[in-house]
């Protein structure tokens, strides 16, 4: 089969760099939108592909980024017979115009919740068209709620467990970094159109961190991110590292967002999300609930709770992993063929 992957964000690297492996035989081309450490990180796993198109904070910039991204991959991409993205709008309606099959793979329902701009109705809109979509069973009933629900495959586990699966750690990742001990700070992903708070925690925390001896790894996600940990004494690497080597050497890993905290807990590491407002993915409140995840937009607490759960590495078990990662290759190969 002739497939076109379109990578939109880091994490996306490196779950499709998984995908790119384990589907051995298909000819694949990929795209990829700079964002954060995305372009940095598939040069880093060694995924070839072409830059098209950037990110923006501004949500005007961001809305006509979105549209003329989408017309540039309409140009740009050569014929396929599947499509395959994560959350990704602009690959779904380049599919429907070139004639390729749509797989499209979700967790983000928090976005059926919430009071909508008009970019992102449409936005959800065009995902909706897509043929097959493949989700985690913990956000299932609010896709069939909220969409067709006549594609929907789902899976027991996280888009995380997929990408852990394989994960070995770097015996020598500890020589790139200026300390031994530290906890991994990641900020709200404040320009995203399901964020619907704008103050972030990161100044706080570096600081209360700081105050109790503990180091800091701080990791902007957009330009202009890094200034709220500006005159702060936190490490900002100045370029891109293993996620996963920061979430398995870390005492703790804190995001603004999801995929960090998810990634530390399916290592079994304190996680800590202090994702602002009172919705919450069900991939993420699942996690809650079961105690591997921590919540909280209280920096107090959340440096309680970090205070009272930091262990030493032990390990991780990663068999849950692997079980979840054969069952989305395989759900992708039926959706491809299907």
């Amino acid at each position: 089969m002739r497939i076109w992957v379109d990578i939109i964000n880091p994490s996306h690297a490196l779950f499709f760099n998984v995908v790119l492996r384990e589907m051995t035989g298909e000819r694949f081309q990929v795209t990829i939108r700079e964002r954060a450490e995305t372009v940095q990180l598939t040069k880093l796993l060694g995924i070839e592909g072409r830059v098209i198109g950037a990110d923006h904070r501004n949500g005007v910039k961001k809305s006509l980024g979105m549209v003329s991204r989408t017309l540039a991959l309409w140009t740009a991409v050569d014929d396929f017979d599947c499509a395959l993205s994560f959350e990704n709008g602009m690959s779904v309606w380049v599919s429907k115009v070139k004639g390729g099959r749509s797989i499209l793979l979700c967790d983000n329902d928090l976005k059926f919740f919430q009071k909508k701009s008009m970019l992102q109705y449409m936005e959800t809109g065009v995902k909706d068209l897509a043929d097959r979509i493949i989700i985690p069973q913990a956000c299932r009933g609010a896709f069939e709620s909220n969409m067709n629900g006549q594609g929907l495959y789902a899976y027991d586990g996280y888009k995380e467990d997929v990408y852990i699966a394989d994960y070995t750690p770097d015996p020598h990742f500890m020589d790139s970094l200026p300390f031994d001990r530290y906890v991994v700070i990641r900020p709200e992903a404040l320009a995203s159109f399901y964020v619907l708070e704008n103050r972030t925690l990161v100044p706080d925390l570096v600081r209360m961190f700081r105050e109790n001896g503990i180091n800091v790894v701080y990791l902007p996600r957009d330009k202009g991110d890094a200034d709220y940990a500006a005159g702060l004494d936190a490490y900002v690497p100045d370029r891109a590292l293993n996620g996963l080597d920061l979430c398995y050497h870390s005492d703790a890993v804190l995001t603004g967002s999801g995929t960090m905290a998810r990634e530390a807990a399916c290592m079994g590491k304190t996680s800590v999300s202090f994702f602002p407002g009172d919705g919450l993915l069900s991939v993420d409140r699942e996690m809650i609930d079961g105690g591997r995840m921590f919540h909280s937009r209280e920096p107090g607490a959340i440096l309680e709770h970090v205070l009272s759960n930091m262990k030493e590495n032990g390990g991780v078990d990663l068999s849950r992993s692997r079980k979840v990662k054969a069952d989305v290759i395989r759900l992708i190969r039926e959706a491809c063929t299907d």
